[in-house]
């Protein structure tokens, strides 16, 4: 699929970094950690792309590998992690409302992680339960909660008057 050169690690980057961002972002909300993900999952990519084994997409292995260096940062740095956004956009965000974008970064980690997966950047629920490493009724069942969750969220803040549950 692809050699050991420079132009080919400069390819994987420029067609999985805005996936691979918003990914990061779904675990932490400040544009410093989101980058040293990013930079340290594209590092560990190129590393480990002689053992990718063509099973599923190439991204959803880019977007596990992200998965995996997001759960280490933020072990390791937790008040890092913490730290509230810092009004950084990404692409794969671009199109999406202020109002939601604040909305999602107040979902649980769970239902923000499946929300950025499928609603943001795409992916089936099939996908997002390989990525995940859960069960596709963990996925569907974060999904409908999540989607609740913002629903109930938006309501409030464009329709106050309304009472919501």
């Amino acid at each position: 699929m692809f050699g050991r050169k420079n132009s080919d690690f400069e390819q994987i980057v420029r067609d999985h970094r805005a996936a691979v961002t918003a990914f990061a972002r779904s675990h932490v909300h400040n544009s410093s950690a989101v980058d040293d993900i990013v930079q340290e999952t594209f590092i560990r990519v190129w590393r480990y792309l002689p053992t990718y084994r063509n099973e599923g997409s190439f991204e959803g292995w880019i977007i596990r590998i992200c998965r995996n260096v997001a759960r280490d940062f933020v072990r390791k740095n937790p008040v890092q992690a913490e730290l509230t956004h810092d009004g950084a956009t990404y692409d794969a965000y671009r199109d999406v409302n202020s109002s939601v974008k604040q909305a999602i970064a107040q979902l649980s980690d769970d239902h923000r992680h499946v929300i950025t997966l499928c609603l943001v950047l795409g992916y089936s629920y099939e996908e997002a339960a390989d990525i995940l490493e859960v069960p596709i009724g963990t996925i569907r069942s974060r999904i409908s909660r999540a989607r609740e969750t913002l629903q109930d969220q938006l309501a409030s803040e464009y329709f106050p008057e309304r009472k919501i549950g």
